[in-house]
């Protein structure tokens, strides 16, 4: 009876346990797809309690690096995405590679998210109109945010540009045209569009004789606008200036100088204006960075690798309005849910505007994620004097990870990232004879000494994933103000590419 008993009372016991256990993952699950604490964790990079990466730790940004081949995208990358998706995340994907949208279909397949995801390419549905957007979005700065707008995505194809004095004419040169431009569209009462935009600059006089001449006034789609614009405009506080612009000032540049400032635009917007591009750019939206902020993922198909220059343009397009509207959003842990910017091929994506952005990142609920193979490929981007840029870029990112890579310049570089550590050498002296009379005398000393944390050879062996190494990726582990363990700074964690 009793031996009855205590099995009744064991089945009991553990029917609870079980119970506990069914309603802890119920909770679980529902925590992840509407709750998002900044403690919530999405990696565990090792079975040890303290290897565990959290939703805080995403949000400071993160590094991955290494040469072709040795597994960063289909190691701690791949990795790492899945977590996002795993874990409810919305995100914009910026494409190099010309598979790289199918990789992305098939995280969102193995997560369950297929219906989140939003492929924007030249083959599908799916529009976004940026200039009707931000014009939507900018309330009253509308004309100064078009400007810095059209001023950071035109400088994907300039960072090399000098900096200094040479840079301090250009810069407010190119800044004045679009402002003039924009400006003058508004008071015509004119949708403010690429192909408007490079129809006024085409059109507008190369010089004082053609600004006076009647029959370039007559064929001009820029006088045409002023003409259009100076009933409404004529007391408007700017009218004067805008006019000075168009039919003073700029005739009266040196023809290289107009040339030099008008190349960047015209160079972008032509493009970007025709064919099928020219339709997803613009004519209507039916997508847009907020859906994002709803658990969408955009993936961006027009790759780099296939479409050059264009790819760049509508890469940049979309990662500089979805950062714009990070920065709007006003971001509440644990209710809001956390956003992804991904770039794999980054230094084709980066420009001198996302440091800033890294620099705040946190407080808005965005992890931005850069994959590259390298140090050089960022300062060849960046051009002359851009070390510094870089060096702030990647500064913002507090996770690094770095794989296999043959690179001096980067395992140096990373090697002096993770830091210096004291250590102690002892070393013994002897002196005399062994024939003298007091024999030999030997002296112990310690010198303190400043070591490398992580020499640059550590980065040279690690493993590259394949059937040859069991499709596992090794990636040393660096986070900033973090110890690992026995207070490392540095960790060596592996990767199923699996």
């Amino acid at each position: 009876m009793e031996a009855t008993l205590e099995r009744v009372l064991s089945l009991f016991r553990k029917s609870t346990v079980r119970q506990r256990k069914k309603i802890s993952r119920g909770r679980q699950t529902r925590l992840r797809k509407s709750d998002w604490p900044l403690n919530l964790p999405l990696v565990r990079f090792s079975e040890r309690s303290d290897d565990i990466w959290t939703l805080s730790d995403a949000f400071q940004g993160v590094s991955i690096m290494g040469e072709n081949g040795s597994g960063k995208t289909s190691g701690s990358g791949k990795h790492l995405a899945r977590k996002f998706l795993q874990n409810g995340f919305g995100g914009l994907v910026l494409c190099f590679k010309t598979d790289e949208a199918d990789l992305w279909r098939s995280y969102l397949q193995d997560a369950g998210r297929e219906t989140d995801g939003r492929f924007f390419g030249i083959d599908e549905a799916f529009r976004f109109n940026f200039m009707d957007y931000e014009t939507q979005s900018s309330g009253l700065d509308l004309a100064e945010n078009l400007v810095t707008l059209l001023v950071d995505i035109a400088s994907i194809q300039k960072r090399t540009e000098p900096t200094g004095s040479e840079a301090h004419f250009w810069l407010p040169q190119k800044k004045k045209l679009l402002r003039n431009a924009i400006m003058l569209l508004m008071l015509a009462g004119e949708p403010i569009q690429l192909r408007t935009l490079y129809d006024m600059i085409v059109s507008a006089p190369k010089d004082p004789t053609q600004a006076s001449s009647g029959d370039w006034q007559k064929k001009s789609f820029l006088f045409g606008l002023l003409e259009k614009a100076h009933q409404a405009a004529v007391n408007h506080p700017e009218w004067k200036l805008i006019v000075s612009y168009w039919m003073v000032e700029r005739p009266a540049l040196p023809s290289k100088t107009r040339e030099t400032i008008d190349a960047d635009f015209t160079g972008m917007f032509d493009p970007l204006t025709r064919g099928k591009i020219g339709e997803l750019f613009g004519t209507t939206t039916n997508l847009t960075p907020d859906d994002i902020f709803n658990g969408k993922i955009v993936i961006i198909n027009i790759p780099v690798a296939r479409y050059r220059e264009v790819g760049q343009f509508a890469a940049l397009i979309w990662a500089q309005l979805f950062q714009r509207a990070v920065d709007r959003r006003a971001y509440t842990p644990p209710r809001s849910r956390p956003v992804f910017l991904w770039e794999d091929e980054a230094h084709y994506f980066t420009i001198e505007q996302d440091a800033l952005f890294q620099t705040t990142a946190r407080s808005k609920g965005i992890s931005v994620v850069r994959l590259t193979q390298n140090i050089p490929n960022f300062l060849d981007a960046y051009g002359r004097d851009g070390k510094h840029k870089v060096d702030t870029l990647l500064g913002n990112h507090a996770t690094k990870i770095f794989h296999r890579n043959g690179d001096p310049t980067t395992n140096e570089w990373a090697s002096k990232v993770i830091a210096k550590e004291t250590s102690y050498r002892h070393s013994i002296s002897t002196r005399g004879s062994i024939h003298g009379a007091i024999g030999l005398d030997s002296q112990t000393s310690f010198t303190e000494v400043e070591e490398d944390s992580c020499p640059p050879k550590e980065f040279i062996g690690l493993k590259n994933g394949g059937k040859k190494n069991n499709y596992i990726v090794e990636g040393i582990l660096f986070q900033s103000g973090r110890l690992w363990l026995r207070d490392q700074r540095w960790v060596v964690r592996k990767f199923s590419q699996l």
